[in-house]
C-alpha cells in the first residue's frame, strides 16, 4: 500500500490559494441559490427551504439565504464583476442596494468598506458601531437554530424588487433560540458555516488576520472618499452649515483640519 507524500509541489502563493478558494465558495452559493429558486418554482410543490437543505446537506436558512440572493441579484451579477456573493447577502435588504454594489465594484472595496461607506453616506457616526437590528440578513451576532416546524416555500413574486427584509419562509419570524456564544465574522461579513473558516480555540473560532491594503489601493480609496466629500459639500449645505448643533460643526472643521494638516507636505 502507498502511503502519502508531503512533497507536495505548490505554485501558487498563499494570497492566490486564499482568492481561489473564496471565489470557489463565492460561485458555490450562488449555484445552490439557482438550483434553490428553480426547484421552489417548479418542483417544491409545498415543500419547504428546510426540505431542498436535507437534499444538499445545508439548513432551511442556508438555502433561504442563497435563494434570496439569486432571486434579487442573479440577473445582474454580472455588472458587478469581482465582487464576491457575500457583498450581495449583506446589500439584500437594502433600498439603496445598486448604488452600494457600484461603489463597491468601482472601488475593488471589501464588504467591510461597503457598509462603512453607506453608513457614511447615511449620516451615521462611524466611531460607533452599527445597529446589528436593523439587517438580520447582512450578519447578526448571534446564530439561530433553524425552526423544527416545517413551512412553505415562499413564491418569490411576494419578495418585490427591492428585496424588502421579509424574514424566513412562510411568514414573520417569531424570536428563536440562539446559541449562548457569539458568531465571529469573517472579513466578508458573514458568519463562519461549521467552522471550517478557522480553527476551534475553547469554542470560540479563529479568524485569519486580514491582509494589509497595500498604499496604492489605500489612497486610490481615500481619494474617491474624499471625492464624494467636496461633491456632496453644495452650496446649499454651505448655507445650513451654522444651523447644524455646535458638537457636529465642530467635529466636521475638526476632522477637515487634520487632513489638511497631514496632506500639506504631500506635494
Amino acid at each position: 500500500m502507498s502511503t502519502p507524500t508531503s512533497d507536495v509541489t505548490v505554485s501558487e502563493t498563499e494570497a492566490e490559494l486564499i482568492a481561489r478558494a473564496r471565489e470557489s465558495l463565492s460561485e458555490c452559493h450562488w449555484t445552490v441559490g439557482e438550483c434553490a429558486g428553480k426547484w421552489t418554482t417548479k418542483y417544491a410543490k409545498g415543500r419547504t427551504d428546510a426540505d431542498f437543505g436535507a437534499l444538499v446537506f445545508l439548513s432551511g436558512d442556508q438555502i433561504y439565504q442563497r435563494r434570496r440572493v439569486w432571486e434579487t441579484f442573479g440577473d445582474v451579477r454580472s455588472n458587478y464583476t469581482g465582487l464576491r456573493w457575500s457583498h450581495f447577502y449583506c446589500a439584500l435588504n437594502w433600498d439603496d442596494s445598486s448604488e452600494c454594489l457600484q461603489w463597491a465594484f468601482e472601488n475593488e472595496a471589501t464588504v467591510a468598506e461597503m457598509r462603512a461607506w453607506r453608513r457614511l453616506q447615511r449620516g451615521e457616526d462611524l466611531t460607533t458601531e452599527a445597529e446589528s437590528s436593523l439587517d438580520e440578513w447582512a450578519g447578526e451576532g448571534a446564530v439561530s437554530f433553524v425552526p423544527s416546524e416545517a413551512t412553505a416555500v415562499r413564491d418569490p413574486s411576494e419578495f418585490g424588487s427591492e428585496g424588502g427584509g421579509k424574514g424566513a419562509p412562510g411568514g414573520a419570524r417569531t424570536p428563536a433560540e440562539t446559541v449562548g456564544g457569539v458568531a465571529r465574522e469573517s472579513e466578508a461579513g458573514v458568519p463562519f458555516e461549521g467552522g471550517s473558516a478557522g480553527e476551534q480555540q475553547g469554542g470560540r473560532v479563529a479568524v485569519a488576520e486580514k491582509p494589509k491594503t497595500s498604499a496604492d489601493q489605500a489612497v486610490k480609496r481615500m481619494t474617491v472618499a474624499v471625492e464624494r466629500v467636496n461633491k456632496s459639500l453644495t452650496s446649499e449645505l454651505v448655507k445650513e452649515f451654522d444651523k447644524l448643533p455646535k458638537k457636529v460643526r465642530l467635529r466636521f472643521i475638526k476632522a477637515v483640519g487634520e487632513l489638511s494638516s497631514k496632506t500639506a507636505n504631500l506635494m
